[in-house]
C-alpha cells in the first residue's frame, strides 16, 4: 500500500487546525461544526493509514488480526460520517440552521443515512458482506460495500440539491467551493477503486478542506481588524441571508452614543484596545447566557449581536447585563471612560422583513427611538406614528421624490418699520400618502445623509420661482421669498447655472429671491461657497445668514459675505427675560447694525417679545427690522398664504 497520501492528508489537516487556532476561531456554531468535520476526517485518515500499515507491515497474529479489523471498522464508521457531518455545516454557513433543526424531512434523511451505514457495519461483524480480513491480514471488499456507495451517492445528491436551492443567498466563491468538494471526493473514489494500493481518497478530501479553509473561512476578511468582531461586510451578508430565507433571529443593537467623544479622548491606538475589550466582553456575556452568538461591529460605536435562539428571555438578559456593565465607568489602560449607551432588541423577520428598512433602523435607531436608560424593544414602538416615520424616512423621501409629493408652506415676515408683512420664508413639507403631512425637522437630516437633499433643494428652488411668477407680488405687498439652502446645495458646482436657468425660465427679477445660508454651510467648503454666493449676488440675489448665534458664530463671515440680513436664532428670544442675556442681545444687534446688516428675529411667539424687540428702535441705526414666528402667523399652504396676504393689504 502507498501510505504517503494519508501522511500528507494528516499533515494538511494539522496545518488547517493550527491555522484556525492561531486565528482564535473557537466560538460560534460554524467553528464548532467545522472542528467536528475536521475530527471525523482526521480519524478516518488515521484509520485508513492504520489499516494500510497493518496490511503491508503487520505480523500475522490473532491480536493483529483484531487490530486490523478495528482500523477498518473505525475507517468505515468515520468515513461514512464525512458527508453527514458536512450537511449541518452547509446549513449553518448559508444561514439556514433553523431549516436543519426543524425540517423533519432533512433530519430523517440525515439520521437514515447514518443508521443504515452503522447497521451495515454491525451486521458485517457477524456476516461479512461488506468486507473481511483473512488470517494473512489481507483486506477484501464484498458486494455489500455498494450499499455504502449508493447511500453516499444519494446523500451527496441531496447536499448538492440543498446548495443549489439556496444558491441565490450564497456568495459566489463560497458556492463554487461548496460544490467543489464533491467532484474532488469522486476523483479520489475513482482513483482508489482502479488503483487500490493508492490511498488517495483521504488526501483528496483534505485538499478540498484546505481549499475550503483558504477561500470560505478567510478570517482576515470576516473579522474587523480594530475590534476582533465580525466585520461590517459579513454582517450585511448575514442580514441579507436572514431576510431572504426567513430565518428567525434576534438582533441586539448596542450603540455608544458618545462614541465620537470617546474616540477623541482615547486616540486611535487605545480606541482599538477598548473596542476589542468590548467585543470580547459581549461574547463572554452571550456565552454566559447560553446564546449562540455572532458579534458584529457596524462602525461608529455600533455593535450588533445576531442570535438564532428562540429564547427571547436570554437575549433580554444579555441586553440588561450589557446595560448594567455600561452603568459604571470603565478603565482603559489608566483612562476612565463613561459610556452613554442605547440598546434595542428586535426580531427578524417578525419585526422587520425588509433589508433597507432594517439597515436604516440599525444605523439610526438611537435617534429614532425615544431617549431612555432602559433596554428598548422594537415592538413597543412600532405602532407609534413618529417612530414609524423616522424608521422609514429613506423610503418616504424616495416616494416623495418619485411622486412629487412635496409641498411648500409660507410663513410671513413682519417689518417693524413698515408695520406690515413684506416677505415670507418657504418651508418644505412632505404630504405622504401613508403618514400625511411630515415636517422638515423630521426628514431634512435624513435627506442630507442619503443625498436626497439635492433633489429636494431643486424642487424648492423651482416651486418658489413658479409661485412668484404666478402671483403679483407688488399687489400682495411682498418683496421677496426666502429659501433655505442646505450645506450640500451651497457646494454644488452648478448651483449658479441652476438658479440662472430658473430665473430665465420664469422671467423673474433676481431680487425676488433671498437665499438663506448657515454658518456651517459656509465653513464646510469656504472656497466653493464663497464663489457661489459671490456670483449669485452679482446676479442680484440677496442673502440672509440663518441661525446666527447657534454654536460658534464666526463674526468674520458676517463681515466678508454679501449678507443683507442676519437672522437671530430663537435662543435669543428665549433669553430676553434674563437681564444678562438681554444685554448680550442688545450688543449683538448693535454690532450687526454697525456692520450695515439688517436683523430678523426668529421664533417670536409672545406679545412681550414683540414689544421688547420693537422698543429697541425700529430704525436702521440700532434696532431690528424684521420679526418672524407663530405670534404673527404659522406657516401656511400656498393657497391659504395668498388669502392671508390679500387680507393684510385690504
Amino acid at each position: 500500500m502507498i501510505l504517503y497520501y494519508d501522511v500528507c492528508a494528516f499533515i494538511i489537516l494539522i496545518l488547517i487546525i493550527m491555522s484556525c487556532v492561531l486565528k482564535k476561531m473557537f466560538h460560534g456554531r460554524n467553528n464548532g461544526l467545522f472542528y467536528l468535520m475536521m475530527l471525523v476526517i482526521m480519524l478516518s485518515t488515521i484509520a485508513d493509514f492504520g489499516a494500510g500499515y497493518m496490511k503491508d507491515y503487520g505480523v500475522r497474529s490473532d491480536i493483529n488480526h483484531t487490530v486490523t479489523y478495528m482500523w477498518h471498522y473505525i475507517y468505515f464508521f468515520t468515513h461514512n460520517l464525512i458527508l453527514p457531518s458536512y450537511l449541518p455545516f452547509i446549513y449553518s454557513n448559508i444561514g439556514m440552521w433553523h431549516e436543519f433543526e426543524k425540517n423533519k424531512k432533512v433530519r430523517a434523511i440525515w439520521y437514515a443515512s447514518m443508521i443504515i451505514n452503522t447497521a451495515g457495519l454491525v451486521v458485517n461483524m457477524f456476516y461479512p458482506f461488506i468486507f473481511y480480513v483473512d488470517e494473512k491480514l489481507q483486506y477484501y471488499r464484498m458486494r455489500g460495500i455498494l450499499m455504502f456507495y449508493i447511500n453516499a451517492g444519494l446523500f451527496m445528491l441531496f447536499e448538492i440539491a440543498v446548495i443549489l436551492k439556496y444558491r441565490s443567498i450564497i456568495r459566489k466563491d463560497k458556492f463554487i467551493v461548496m460544490l467543489l468538494l464533491y467532484p474532488i471526493i469522486m476523483i479520489g473514489i475513482v482513483v482508489q477503486a482502479f488503483m487500490p494500493d493508492h490511498l488517495v481518497e483521504m488526501f483528496m478530501i483534505s485538499v478540498a478542506l484546505l481549499l475550503f479553509s483558504l477561500i470560505i473561512r478567510r478570517e482576515e476578511e470576516m473579522t474587523d481588524p480594530m475590534t476582533g468582531a465580525r466585520s461590517y461586510n459579513v454582517a450585511h451578508e448575514h442580514i441579507r441571508n436572514v431576510l431572504a430565507t426567513g430565518t428567525p433571529v434576534y438582533i441586539l443593537l448596542i450603540k455608544m452614543v458618545n462614541f465620537k467623544n470617546i474616540r477623541l479622548y482615547l486616540g486611535q491606538q487605545l480606541l482599538s484596545t477598548f473596542l476589542r475589550e468590548q467585543s470580547s466582553k459581549f461574547g463572554a456575556f452571550a456565552r454566559y447566557n447560553s446564546l449562540e452568538e455572532d458579534i458584529y461591529y457596524l462602525e461608529d460605536g455600533l455593535f450588533a449581536v445576531i442570535s438564532e435562539t428562540m429564547d427571547g428571555e436570554a437575549v433580554k438578559k444579555l441586553a440588561v447585563q450589557i446595560k448594567n456593565y455600561y452603568s459604571d465607568t470603565l478603565d482603559v489602560e489608566g483612562f476612565t471612560v463613561m459610556i452613554n449607551s442605547r440598546l434595542c432588541i428586535l426580531r427578524c423577520p417578525e419585526d422587520i422583513d425588509n433589508y433597507n428598512t432594517l439597515y436604516s433602523f440599525c444605523i439610526s435607531f438611537e435617534r429614532i427611538l425615544p431617549d431612555t436608560k432602559d433596554v428598548m424593544f422594537y415592538p413597543d414602538y412600532v405602532d407609534n406614528r413618529e417612530f414609524r416615520i423616522k424608521s422609514e424616512l429613506d423610503e418616504i423621501i424616495d416616494r416623495a421624490i418619485s411622486y412629487k409629493s412635496f409641498e411648500l408652506f409660507y410663513q410671513p415676515i413682519y417689518s417693524i418699520l413698515e408695520k406690515r408683512f413684506v416677505a415670507a420664508e418657504a418651508l418644505i413639507r412632505i404630504r405622504d400618502e401613508i403618514y400625511g403631512l411630515i415636517s422638515p425637522g423630521m426628514f431634512i437630516e435624513a435627506a442630507e445623509i442619503s443625498g436626497a437633499i439635492h433633489a429636494i433643494g431643486d424642487f424648492v428652488l423651482e416651486d418658489v420661482c413658479r409661485f412668484i411668477s404666478e402671483n403679483d407680488f407688488d399687489e400682495l405687498g411682498l418683496k421677496c421669498i426666502e429659501i433655505n439652502m442646505s450645506t450640500s446645495q451651497c457646494i454644488e458646482m452648478n448651483l449658479v447655472e441652476k438658479v440662472a436657468f430658473l430665473l430665465k425660465k420664469y422671467k423673474l427679477d433676481a431680487s425676488r429671491l433671498n437665499l438663506e445660508i448657515t454658518e456651517s454651510a459656509v465653513d464646510f467648503d469656504p472656497d466653493v461657497v464663497d464663489q457661489n454666493i459671490t456670483r449669485l449676488h452679482e446676479m442680484g440675489i440677496n442673502f440672509a445668514l440663518d441661525d446666527y448665534g447657534t454654536g460658534y458664530s464666526n463674526v468674520k463671515r458676517v463681515t466678508t459675505l454679501p449678507v443683507e440680513i442676519v437672522k437671530l436664532d430663537k435662543s435669543f428670544v428665549d433669553g430676553v427675560d434674563d437681564p444678562k442675556m438681554w444685554i448680550m442681545v442688545q450688543d449683538t444687534v448693535k454690532m450687526l447694525k454697525e456692520m450695515g446688516r439688517k436683523v430678523l428675529v426668529e421664533g417670536v411667539e409672545e406679545e412681550k417679545v414683540v414689544h421688547k424687540f420693537t422698543e429697541l428702535g425700529a430704525d436702521y441705526i440700532q434696532g431690528c427690522e424684521y420679526l418672524q414666528g407663530y405670534y404673527f402667523c404659522r406657516p401656511l399652504p400656498e393657497k391659504d398664504f395668498l388669502e392671508f396676504m390679500k387680507m393684510q393689504v385690504k
